[in-house]
């Protein structure tokens, strides 16, 4: 049997053994069954590896480009000088050639019959039909159409007007094909015209009136 002086020395060693514990580790308890403070549990959470999402930036909305509009009216083909020195006074949209008598060109396009040849084509695609003719002339006159056509089927047009002897070239940003006869009763030449630019096609149709450009004048008028 221990002493009662061995005992006393044992509890305080036990009790210094504890207070060294519990300024290290913990005594009661043990160290498996500790349970962890809240400002503990706080620290001990890792943060987050993503962050704050970030909402992507939203596309800014782009136009798509509508058509070309075309003018309505007759007299608004060219500027007004340009009318004044192509045109003069000769009379507009007469009705001895089946004409409205007024300044308005406006018709409905149609919709060109199967296997339709390239000037029906684009004939079916008139918007805007003018014709300037003095009813007491012979064949002097000069008419102009215009309307839009669908690119690839424009440029099977001018492919097709190009096989059949018109003279094609690049001009004003688009493709003129152009055929010049003589007229079969008068010493004068009958030019025709077709300029596509886009989906916007242009007919001159013109004997006897010289004109200066005249294709150069539209494309200005309606692309700027």
């Amino acid at each position: 049997m221990k002493s009662t002086t061995t005992m006393r020395a044992a509890i305080g060693t036990g009790a210094t053994a504890c207070l060294i514990l519990v300024l290290t580790a913990g005594c009661a308890g043990g160290a498996g069954d500790a349970t962890p403070s809240p400002s503990e549990t706080s620290s001990a959470t890792p943060s987050s590896a993503t962050g704050t999402a970030t909402a992507a930036p939203t596309p800014a909305p782009t136009e798509t480009a509508g058509p070309v509009a075309l003018p309505v009216d007759c007299t608004d083909i060219v500027d007004q000088a340009t009318y004044a020195s192509t045109f003069g006074d000769i009379p507009l949209n007469p009705v001895e050639f089946g004409g409205s008598g007024t300044s308005s060109g406006v018709v409905t396009p149609t919709t060109p019959p199967a296997g339709a040849g390239a000037r029906d084509v684009v004939g079916a695609a008139t918007e805007l039909s003018c014709l300037w003719r003095d009813p007491r002339a012979d064949v002097s006159g000069i008419s102009v159409a215009m309307g839009h056509l669908e690119p690839a089927a424009g440029a099977a047009a001018l492919d097709g007007l190009a096989s059949q002897g018109y003279t094609c070239t690049s001009v004003h940003e688009g493709r003129s094909c152009q055929l010049v006869t003589p007229d079969p009763l008068y010493p004068v030449d009958r030019a025709q015209t077709y300029w596509l630019r886009d989906d916007v096609v242009v007919t001159v149709d013109q004997t006897n009136v010289p004109t200066d450009d005249l294709i150069g004048s539209i494309a200005t008028r309606l692309f700027g």
